[in-house]
């Protein structure tokens, strides 16, 4: 049976081959050209695959590593091959660290750190327990989609190439991704799908599904319900980008149709067209808003078009106002 010293000498030369990249490996615990996805929580830069080694023996964390020989990463796993697979990667280096003496780690070796904790030397050579940090954890769910990460570390990303939203929600993206940040928590997810159609709604404000959009087409059926009038607004915080107001008798105006912006609180001129409504009659209107230029369209019919007056602005939010009822409301595209 080898002495001690005859271990670590014969575990020395392997190291300083492996990290010379030479391909004829003594150390037959270390697997070329193998990384363990998904379960790195500590990415740190490393002199060797000795000094890496020597990290995660000093992690209470850490059950293997990886080391790339070209660049000299060194990843710290919160799993081992036993529990976890391990994928080819071309450069890399892989071993779990149960098999690495704890000699390794120097003055830690007999200072053992609770759970959560790792070892470090101070600059006057005593070996001290500090808090790791223990990455993020899982990356959020999302509905029908497959996370691609390679681990949990501080500044790990996720991508998300295709999800699936609940009915009258539409995906607001192609990718998306969510970063792994200092508090140990994923990147917010949020506003991934947005609602493009409603039934009866009982709202007046309704907000455009993915924001604010300078290309769309929105359909509204609606009733009057007073010989009044009724409002349909696009806008952006408070300046009205396309207010239409269909006035079946206000004011002096019966069966008229006016359309105006209001920007920077300041109304601008108002442009009129004739169409007679009833009351408790269904109409089905359509806004377009496309190359500058919305279109206003009720039950099939053209009525006005009106080119933006605040270029390139685009309205996020729908406002209704006055006397009628909703049955739908549609963001076509």
């Amino acid at each position: 049976m080898w002495s001690r010293y005859s271990e670590l000498f014969f575990l020395a030369l392997g190291v300083t081959k492996l990290a010379n990249g030479e391909n004829c490996l003594d150390v037959d615990f270390v697997q070329n050209d193998k990384y363990m996805e998904q379960h790195v929580f500590r990415k740190i830069r490393s002199q060797s695959l000795y000094t890496c080694a020597s990290a995660c023996i000093m992690s209470s964390t850490c059950l293997s590593f990886g080391f790339e020989k070209k660049t000299r990463t060194c990843v710290l796993n919160s799993n081992s091959s036993d529990s976890a697979d391990v994928v080819d990667r071309t450069g890399f280096l892989f071993s779990d660290i149960q098999h690495w003496p704890k000699s390794l780690s120097g003055r830690c070796a007999q200072n053992k750190c609770p759970n959560n904790d790792r070892c470090e030397v101070t600059r006057v050579g005593l070996a001290r327990c500090v808090s790791e940090f223990q990455g993020c954890g899982h990356p959020p769910n999302v509905r029908d989609a497959h996370a691609m990460y390679d681990g949990h570390y501080q500044g790990a990303v996720a991508t998300y190439s295709s999800y699936t939203c609940d009915p009258d929600y539409r995906a607001c993206y192609d990718t998306v991704t969510s970063t792994c940040q200092s508090s140990g928590a994923w990147e917010s997810l949020a506003g991934l799908c947005g609602q493009f159609r409603w039934n009866n709604p009982i709202n007046d404000i309704f907000s455009f599904p993915c924001g604010s959009s300078s290309k769309f087409k929105l359909k509204v059926s609606l009733t009057p319900t007073k010989y009044t009038r009724f409002g349909i607004a696009l806008q952006k915080q408070a300046d009205m980008l396309f207010y239409s107001e269909f006035r079946l008798y206000y004011l002096g105006f019966r069966g008229k149709i006016v359309v105006n912006t209001r920007i920077d609180a300041n109304w601008g001129s108002e442009v009129h067209a004739n169409l007679g409504m009833a009351v408790g009659q269904n109409y089905d209107v359509e806004i377009t808003l496309q190359n500058g230029v919305y279109r206003l369209v009720v039950d099939g019919a053209s009525i006005i078009n009106f080119p933006e007056r605040a270029s390139g602005a685009e309205p996020d939010e729908l406002f209704f106002l006055y006397d009628f009822s909703i049955g739908m409301i549609w963001f076509m595209s």
